[in-house]
């Protein structure tokens, strides 16, 4: 709630700026001068806002001043320099920076080659020698050649699904061969996708890693998406029992004889209490999101309210009634959605490495050889003195000290691939501590954000919590009930007094605050500036 009050603030005033570069003064407040450009940028930016032409210099130069000296006041009173309000414009910042740490070129990329891939389901088995992301040397090595051994085999004519019951730490090779069915992009992680999408049909890939350990896979089939599907089903577990098998037989013939609707047969009889209340309805689904078996016959289903025949998989008999089909979206209908999985997914360490290595070739980086060579050394953890500069980007300087928590965090890691993150972690550190002076457009939104917070509790204090009083507002609408609200009664226009009651305040406030401070405008810089409202008029 008090962030949105906060953008109110910041709508209703819009009125602050970022440079300051090459401006004249066109007023002060006490000995602080306020530029003609940030005015300019502020008028500008809200022309839409102001009505009349010929006189919103004056009147949104008015309204500049005021804000000015609100904030002025909250500084005076040093509420910027409380945690309450440190802590909150922390947190905004760290949301804000978000998406400028982001490569949007990068981001476009991906999201182009995720729909190109979307139009295709891909067919696939794959054998995983499991590997964790720490693993030494040797053991990489290791299940590296314990895969090539394994692609041999099948190149040789050994069918993959042999080689993958002999080799696959994955347990689900031992009854499928290593089969995935059908999926398509989006649902495997990206490394694995990227194998999938590169590799011939037939043709068995080279090792490749991802988070999991080392994989080969062979692509069986690659066909048209088929989109997603929407069904309700109906489920009997124990496959295995005739009864079972009995009960469902029995529920599908009742379909057939239209003795009751779908829905309440699911509620009444289908072992899936989680959908059975819904009418045995599940959400949207690609082929690849359920089990084969189940898919297939979802997918096959070709007109709405079709119902199946019962089927049986690993969980037991099912009837299906179509609900509806969903073609793949256009690109233009999908994009938003596609930015933001990849945005969360491992795609999203490319769209942030990419940002960093643009840093790093913009900003002047050093690093103390002597210093890093100091921490090559087994017995590093026993140094006394780590208090040497190791690395400086731009002007800020790095020490030792903070390279050895990191290298305590990071074990498993090289001395060398350890200061390699470190390195990239302080350049985006240093990124995020100076965007506000370095990137206008995030200075623009954060300094509002930064004024409206620090004028929320001032405005709660002065203006909104008085107005509350309830003998003030009473004892204000009393001396205006003739004049401005002919004669009404409180309680039936309260909502628009109690309005007119908090600008009264407001007014009061602006007023003494100038004249406890004092404004003092640069005629001729307001005079020029009103020529050339005139002229763009």
């Amino acid at each position: 709630m008090k962030f949105n009050y906060i953008l109110i603030i910041t709508v209703l005033y819009c009125l602050n700026g970022v440079s300051q570069n090459k401006q004249s003064v066109l007023f002060s407040i006490d000995t602080t001068p306020f530029y003609t450009q940030e005015f300019l940028e502020n008028y500008n930016k809200n022309t839409s806002l102001i009505a009349d032409s010929l006189n919103s210099i004056d009147d949104y130069l008015e309204l500049f001043i005021n804000y000015k000296l609100k904030v002025k006041e909250a500084k005076e009173l040093k509420l910027d320099t409380l945690s309450s309000y440190i802590n909150e414009l922390k947190d905004y910042k760290a949301r804000l920076v978000q998406p400028f740490l982001k490569d949007k070129k990068v981001t476009a990329k991906l999201v182009k080659e995720a729909y190109k891939r979307l139009q295709k389901e891909i067919n696939a088995s794959h054998i995983l020698v499991s590997l964790k992301p720490t693993a030494t040397p040797q053991d990489t090595l290791t299940a590296y050649t314990k895969l090539l051994e394994a692609r041999k085999l099948i190149l040789n004519g050994t069918p993959f699904s042999e080689v993958a019951k002999q080799f696959s730490d994955d347990p689900s090779a031992q009854h499928n061969g290593g089969n995935l069915g059908f999926f398509t992009a989006l649902q495997m992680v990206y490394p694995f996708e990227n194998a999938a999408y590169t590799t011939a049909v037939n043709s068995v890939s080279k090792p490749f890693r991802t988070q999991f350990g080392f994989h080969i896979l062979q692509v069986h089939q690659i066909r048209p998406a088929l989109g997603e599907v929407e069904v309700a089903h109906i489920m009997v577990k124990n496959n295995e029992s005739n009864a079972a098998k009995s009960k469902i037989d029995s529920i599908y013939k009742l379909l057939l004889n239209n003795k009751e609707p779908f829905s309440e047969l699911a509620l009444k009889l289908s072992d899936d209490r989680a959908t059975a209340s819904k009418g045995g309805k599940l959400g949207k689904f690609t082929y690849g999101q359920m089990v084969e078996a189940f898919s297939k016959v979802a997918f096959e289903l070709e007109h709405t309210s079709e119902i199946s025949k019962p089927f049986k998989t690993e969980y037991g008999w099912h009837i299906i009634k179509l609900l509806k089909k969903y073609p793949v979206q256009s690109f233009d209908e999908i994009k938003d959605d596609l930015t933001r999985k990849i945005e969360r997914d491992e795609r999203s360490n490319l769209i942030g490495k990419s940002v960093i290595d643009s840093l790093q070739k913009k900003y002047t980086i050093l690093v103390d050889s002597l210093a890093l060579n100091q921490f090559k050394d087994r017995n590093w953890r026993n140094l006394t003195n780590v208090n040497t500069i190791l690395l400086t980007i731009n002007e800020k300087e790095i020490r030792q000290v903070e390279f050895a928590k990191f290298l305590k965090l990071n074990l498993n890691e090289t001395v060398l691939s350890a200061f390699e993150k470190f390195k990239e972690q302080e350049v985006l550190n240093y990124y995020k501590e100076t965007i506000e002076f370095t990137n206008a457009e995030f200075a623009s939104t954060y300094n509002e954000f930064k004024d409206g917070l620090l004028l929320f509790d001032l405005l709660e204090k002065n203006v909104w919590e008085k107005s509350k009083d309830s003998t003030n507002l009473s004892n204000y609408f009393i001396k205006f009930k003739d004049t401005k609200y002919a004669n009404k009664e409180l309680e039936s226009i309260k909502g628009s007094v109690i309005g007119d009651y908090q600008n009264y305040l407001e007014d009061l406030w602006i007023k003494n605050l100038h004249k406890k401070y004092k404004v003092k405008i640069n005629k001729s810089e307001k005079k020029r500036l009103t020529k050339l409202n005139q002229k763009k008029s």
